[in-house]
This record gives structure tokens, C-alpha cells and sequence, in this order.
């Protein structure tokens, strides 16, 4: 079926007798659509016949990077990012939920990057998918989630330009690891040789990494203590916002204590150590906690998330959370006459949030990043 395909987009390709603009979208809209795997085979051939040279000029700079191992010189083929945020975001979203597998020496397989979601937010892992133009989802039915799997050379290739010096947390070690397995045995010229980049150490608020890490990570609630004179409880609305990061392994968990006290300081808290119930429900272990405490830290959280949104279900949830910044922080309703009226407002929102929300609008998706 490959050899079949391949074919036609040879066929496809030398019957058009068309002006450079019309074949610029002829490819871009036929080709790249229909013929992404054929086409990365063709580019190797044109490459090792010299003819690269004019696929190139009509093809926009972002379709593909040299992916064999062969002296190619000094030719670069850039992979640049027209919205750079997409990135930034990709890397905050896999460092939370995400993994790097990377082969043993002498195996056949493929470097494999992952990302898990919850199934609800599986329309967020296609919007990925199709921005992307690869990888493929695969249904966890046990744990009700959904993988986007990456492999083949193309595909890590262009992930690792998206995401190299976007990382913040260690698992940078794992990305690394991939750089040089790819460096190893992908590419033979020191020209075209991958840069180990370090950790981002750039303000948070300076791009899109924590909108992804939190659509992995986050925790967005808001608490209710009901007023009630008799009792002389003058009744309290708390918003709730969370990242926390575990590891079975204090050592390594140790290695998160860094970028958890940047994001406490973000947040205008400070950190915490807190014990969460292990996966298997079999004991206790430690965890970073990084939460919002006051008006100021939701405030600054506010402000982040109006320039950089989350797009999984989480978005759906903050929307509400935001509902209630107004009602209570701005508009400042519950200290009002019809104080539990407000409460009682507050609690109709809650009342759909998180596992209680059985409807989803994914029209943000429309304002998802492009590549």
C-alpha cells in the first residue's frame, strides 16, 4: 500500500503543469493531507538525487527536516514555529503527562514521545494530532484515558525543534537523553547536530509552559463555608487553584523542589510539603504543592490565563473559577444585602464544575496555537 501510494504521489507530482503559487497550495493542501508519510520518503529521494532544491523553494519552511543519516553537508532545513507559543505549550504539557522512550543500543525501534489525557479532553488530543499533522491516539480504556503517541524520524524530529529550551521541570534529563540518541544515530555532519539546550529560566509569565502544565497538572475547586448567625459563622468563598508534583522517590522528587518554588512564588504563596494517597491507594507518599492562598495569587493567575489559556476541560472549569473571581474578589457581591443570594449563586456554579460537568464546549479549540 506504501509502494502504491508513494507511486501516485509521484504521478500527482509530475502532472502538474501549474504557476509556483497554485503548486505552493496544490502541495499544501493535496499533498500534506493525503500523501505525509509518502511524502517523507520522497524527500529522501530527492535529497540523495540533488533535487531538493526545488521542492524546497515552493514548500513552506515548516514541512520537514532532514531525517537520514547521510553527509548532506552544510544544508540546513529550518523548523521554525510561525506561533511560537505552540512550543512552549507542548513542553508544559509534557512535562506533567507526558514520557520519553528511548531504545536500547543495537534496537530496532523508534524513539517514542506520549502525552496522556483524560478521555474528556480527547478533543484536545486530536486538535494536537491535527495541528501537528502526525502521531496517533490510542484509547486507554482501564485507566478512561486517551495517548497521543509520537514516533517515526519526522515527527520526533520536528517535536524536539518545538520543545528543546521550553523545558522547565527535570525531566529535561529524559529530553536530553532523546537529543543525543538522535544526534548519535540520525544525523552524521556536526553541522546539523541538535543543541542540548537548558532549562528555561525565563519569567512564567512570559509565554504559554504553564498553561500547558497546568492543563496536566492543575486543580481548580472553589470552597464554600456557608454563613450562619446562629452559629456566628460569617461564611467564607474560596477560590482553589493547585499544582502538585510526587515522586515515590525522594531523591527525585527533590530535583522538582526547584521549579515548585518558582511556580509558589508565581503564585504569591509559599511552598509546601504534603502527603497524597500513592496510585494504588496503598499508602502515603510526598509532594510539592504549589496553591494560591490569597487574593493576589489569583489575581496574578487571572492576569496569566486572560494572555495564555488552557484548552483542555480544565479551560471549561477556570471559566467558572473566573465567574466567581468577579463575583467575589471584583464585584465583591457577598458583601452585599443578598449575601446568600450570592452564595447561593456561587454554589449553582460549583455545582457544575469538575466531575460534575456533563456538558463541554470546545470552542476554544478554535484558538488552539498553530504551527
Amino acid at each position: 500500500m506504501l509502494l502504491q501510494n508513494l507511486a501516485i504521489c509521484w504521478k500527482l507530482l509530475l502532472d502538474i503543469r501549474q504557476s509556483a503559487g497554485n503548486l505552493y497550495s496544490y502541495l499544501n493542501k493535496r499533498f500534506l493531507r493525503d500523501f505525509t508519510q509518502e511524502l517523507s520518503r520522497l524527500f529522501n529521494i530527492l535529497i540523495i538525487s540533488k533535487k531538493v532544491y526545488f521542492l524546497y523553494g515552493f514548500l513552506p519552511n515548516n514541512v520537514f527536516y532532514l531525517h537520514t543519516k547521510m553527509n548532506i553537508g552544510k544544508i540546513r532545513y529550518p523548523l521554525e514555529s510561525k506561533d511560537s507559543q505552540l512550543g512552549y505549550y507542548l513542553a508544559g504539557l509534557i512535562e506533567p503527562d507526558g514520557s520519553i522512550i528511548i531504545p536500547k543500543e543495537g534496537s530496532k525501534n523508534t524513539p517514542t514521545i506520549s502525552i496522556s489525557f483524560n478521555i474528556e479532553d480527547k478533543p484536545l488530543a486530536l486538535c494536537i494530532k491535527n495541528q501537528l499533522g502526525f502521531g496517533f491516539l490510542e484509547n486507554i480504556e482501564k485507566n478512561n484515558a486517551v495517548k497521543l503517541a509520537i514516533r517515526s524520524k519526522y515527527n520526533i524530529f520536528t517535536l524536539i525543534y518545538l520543545i528543546n529550551g521550553k523545558f522547565r521541570t527535570p525531566k529535561i534529563e529524559k529530553l536530553h537523553k532523546l537529543i543525543n540518541y538522535v544526534n548519535k544515530n540520525w544525523i552524521s555532519t556536526k553541522e546539523n547536530l541538535i543543541p542540548i539546550k537548558s532549562l528555561d529560566i525565563s519569567l512564567l509569565n512570559n509565554n504559554s509552559w504553564l498553561a500547558g502544565f497546568s492543563d496536566g497538572d492543575a486543580h481548580i475547586n472553589i470552597n464554600i463555608t456557608w454563613p450562619n448567625k446562629y452559629k456566628k459563622i460569617y461564611g467564607q468563598i474560596r477560590l482553589t487553584f493547585e499544582l502538585v508534583q510526587s515522586r515515590i522517590d525522594i531523591e527525585h522528587l527533590e530535583k522538582y523542589k526547584t521549579i515548585m518554588n518558582t511556580l509558589s512564588r508565581f503564585l504569591k504563596s509559599k511552598l509546601e510539603v504534603h502527603n497524597i494517597s500513592k496510585f494504588d491507594r496503598s499508602g502515603k507518599q510526598r509532594a510539592w504543592r504549589a496553591r494560591i492562598v490569597n487574593k493576589k495569587g489569583a489575581t496574578v493567575l487571572v492576569n496569566y490565563f486572560d494572555h495564555f489559556p488552557m484548552f483542555s476541560s480544565k479551560y471549561l472549569n477556570y471559566q467558572d473559577w473566573r465567574n466567581v473571581y468577579n463575583i467575589f474578589i471584583v464585584k465583591k457581591e457577598h458583601l452585599g444585602k443578598n449575601k446568600l443570594d450570592t452564595y447561593n449563586k456561587v454554589k449553582y456554579i460549583k455545582d457544575g464544575m469538575n466531575k460534575k460537568r456533563f456538558l463541554f464546549n470546545w470552542d476554544h479549540l478554535n484558538n488552539f496555537y498553530k504551527l
